[in-house]
């Protein structure tokens, strides 16, 4: 019944205005009809829940103070702050195009200003020069309300070749060089927000490589007497002085930033140190940004006209307004301490706050009496674990019921008779450690005992295993005198299994160099051609010998002495990192991680060295370490530390990058390996 039930809906729904037509009456019949099932089901989904999640005596406690404290409580304090947000970004987006509005009709209302003034000019003497003086006067208005102001008449003179361009403000480029642009006929703009996309050099734009910029333009046309046309076009830019206009009116901090991505939600919610790169203006304190991890900021997506077609964006731009998102300013701008009334409401907030107060205090209070109604059932469980701890296993709890409690009791009678099989399972724990210990002796015997001596290169590694055993491979393959194999690799996973593939990493690449060497002679294979080939092979015997869900992240690099080059490949490990003076790069050239695809291409580049280089590799171990706060080492940190003990020794400089990791750490037992090359040349 539930099954056809269940195919009549699903017609319904793949097929309505067939079905429909079909069965007019018989649709509200399986309408009704499924609400038997539903209502089934729902009951027998219910009761399978209460049994599994109340059965436990935990389970009851932990339920009973989720519903009758931490749900309406969390609930009540997400809803108001999220809808107090909400509002407050809608009502700061609001009056935000509202003073954009008002700006713009200030520079309409300019506009049709200076064009009555210059209509009055030309009509009573009919002289071209005569008009640039009016708009050099009547322009102070403008630029003294809006200093980065341009203004620009342009009129068609007859007989002349081009027209009669006049200029005043913040006018950067040659007036020969100024352009309607293209849609222009007649009628002029009414005024907007525009992006000039046509020629922003013109209007002096802080940076001419700039592809557009942002204004608040009035555009109006008209024809002197004797059917002379002209135009008369004024532009201000959103800048820094207009946001700090936008500010005085809104009492919020805002910042106008480029290359935005706006797809989505991420961009709703951003910070001042993310945009940082990008930012055109703000009225943010740069000596309060300098110190401070970011400020949170909310999205303003503007919509303006693309000056190239006249045409309003129907799509957010890239360039993006943001206000500070600040919930302390939020209630400074709210409820005004000078204000009698904004006390008087904050005041009354403050009781609606303290009654909520109460109201949770006493639910508590209630769940307390409730939880100990239910823990009193236990409290003869635990004289009889007192018996235990006395080790009387004698001691024998009458059963009474048949939930956990009375299984829990159970168990207690059953426990002496299991006594023996924990000894048992606990010399077989010991062992088990006695046997890791072992393995951990055989792994640091398959480490460098010390670094290779070159004559240009001091060399220096280390490797300290987050558990007993390391998922972390580093090594030196010494060909001879003059040529060095760097090796470095982080296993995938952790513990035993992560330990044998790097053993098994170690006598792969060992036994392919081993292979080479015994071939075309050590200089042969140690040679730079041979490093993305030693990558390749050894890509394709790790794939071959182990699961598909092995694999590991590999560097792999020959040093020649005599040269002074290095010759890497790096198949998806964490870029070492090359200092050449003040100099930073990143060592990335080669390919994915190693065991995942069989025939997998590997490339290699080789980097002359000059003596002061400085040559760091190093597992995520290092950079992913967090502190207290969850924040991580990162690689950034990583470089400035190194940068600034760069004069160090090789073995110094790793000392002191390994004693910074560990102090950072916040937990006593690490969630990865930590290998750490670092080679000085000199």
């Amino acid at each position: 019944m539930t099954l056809i039930l269940a195919v009549l809906g699903l017609l319904r729904l793949l097929l309505p205005g067939t079905a429909q037509q079909i069965f007019p009456l018989g649709l509200a019949i399986i309408t009704l009809l499924m609400v038997i099932p539903v209502v089934y089901y729902a009951n027998r989904l219910f009761s399978v829940v209460k049994a599994r999640l109340l059965w436990k005596i935990r389970s009851r406690l932990i339920v009973a103070h989720i519903l009758i404290a931490a749900i309406p409580l969390a609930l009540g304090v997400v809803i108001l702050y999220a809808s107090g947000l909400l509002f407050y970004y809608q009502l700061s987006y609001y009056l935000i195009e509202k003073q954009i509005g008002i700006h713009t009709a200030q520079i309409q209302a300019y506009n049709l200003s200076v064009n009555s003034e210059i209509q009055r000019a030309f009509s009573a003497g009919q002289d071209f020069s005569a008009l640039k003086p009016v708009l050099e006067r009547d322009a102070k208005y403008l630029l003294g309300m809006y200093r980065g102001a341009a203004i620009v008449l342009s009129v068609k003179v007859p007989g002349a070749p081009r027209p009669v361009i006049h200029a005043v403000g913040n006018v950067r480029g040659d007036t020969s060089e100024y352009q309607l642009p293209p849609w222009y006929s007649e009628g002029g703009f009414p005024g907007g927000l525009v992006y000039e996309d046509v020629q922003p050099q013109f209007y002096g734009a802080a940076d001419r490589s700039r592809r557009g910029q942002l204004y608040l333009r009035s555009l109006i046309s008209g024809d002197l007497p004797g059917e002379i046309p002209y135009t008369l076009e004024a532009s201000v830019p959103l800048d820094s002085e207009m946001l700090h206009l936008l500010k005085s009116a809104l009492g919020q901090d805002l910042l106008l930033a480029e290359h935005v991505l706006s797809t989505g939600l991420n961009v709703m919610l951003q910070d001042t140190k993310t945009l940082a790169g990008n930012v055109l203006c703000t009225t943010f304190d740069a000596a309060t940004e300098r110190g401070s991890a970011g400020r949170p900021v909310w999205s303003m997506p503007l919509f303006p006209y693309f000056w190239s077609s006249g045409k309003e964006s129907d799509a957010p731009t890239d360039t993006m307004l943001f206000v500070e998102l600040s919930t302390s300013g939020l209630l400074h701008d709210v409820f005004q301490v000078e204000s009698s009334v904004s006390r008087t409401i904050l005041g009354a907030l403050y009781l609606v706050v303290g009654i909520f107060l109460i109201m949770e205090l006493l639910s508590l209070i209630g769940g307390i009496l409730l939880t100990r109604s239910i823990t009193n059932a236990v409290h003869n469980l635990d004289r009889g674990t007192e018996f235990v701890r006395r080790g009387d296993f004698s001691h024998r709890i009458t059963v009474k019921s048949n939930d956990q409690l009375g299984a829990l009791a159970k168990s207690f009678n059953q426990m002496t008779e299991y006594v023996q099989s924990l000894v048992k399972e606990r010399v077989q724990k010991e062992r088990l450690e006695r046997e890791l210990e072992i393995a951990k002796e055989v792994q640091e015997q398959l480490f460098p005992k010390r670094a290779p001596k070159m004559n240009k290169m001091e060399l220096s590694g280390l490797c300290l295993p987050a558990r007993i055993v390391s998922g972390d491979y580093y090594d030196f393959l010494h060909f001879n005198d003059n040529q060095l194999g760097l090796a470095l690799g982080d296993i995938c996973g952790k513990g035993i299994s992560a330990a044998l593939l790097m053993a098994n990493l170690q006598a792969t690449l060992r036994s392919n160099v081993m292979a080479r060497d015994a071939r075309a002679g050590a200089e042969a294979a140690a040679a730079d051609g041979n490093v993305a080939g030693v990558v390749k092979t050894l890509n394709r015997q790790i794939y071959d010998y182990t699961s598909a869900n092995k694999f590991a992240s590999f560097f792999y690099a020959v040093y020649d002495d005599r040269a002074s080059t290095l010759t890497y490949c790096n198949a998806g490990h964490n870029a070492p990192v090359f200092f050449h003076g003040d100099d930073i790069r990143r060592l990335t050239t080669g390919g994915t991680v190693v065991g995942v695809f069989p025939d997998a291409d590997f490339e290699q580049e080789t980097i002359q060295l000059r003596e002061g280089d400085l040559f760091l590799a190093y597992t995520d171990g290092i950079v992913e370490c967090v502190n207290e706060y969850g924040e991580e080492f990162g690689e950034q940190r990583l470089i400035e530390l190194v940068q600034s003990k760069c004069d160090l020794p090789a073995d110094m400089l790793q000392k002191a990058i390994v004693d910074e990791v560990l102090g950072w750490s916040f937990e006593e037992e690490r969630d990865d390996d930590m290998t750490l090359i670092v080679a000085r040349f000199h």
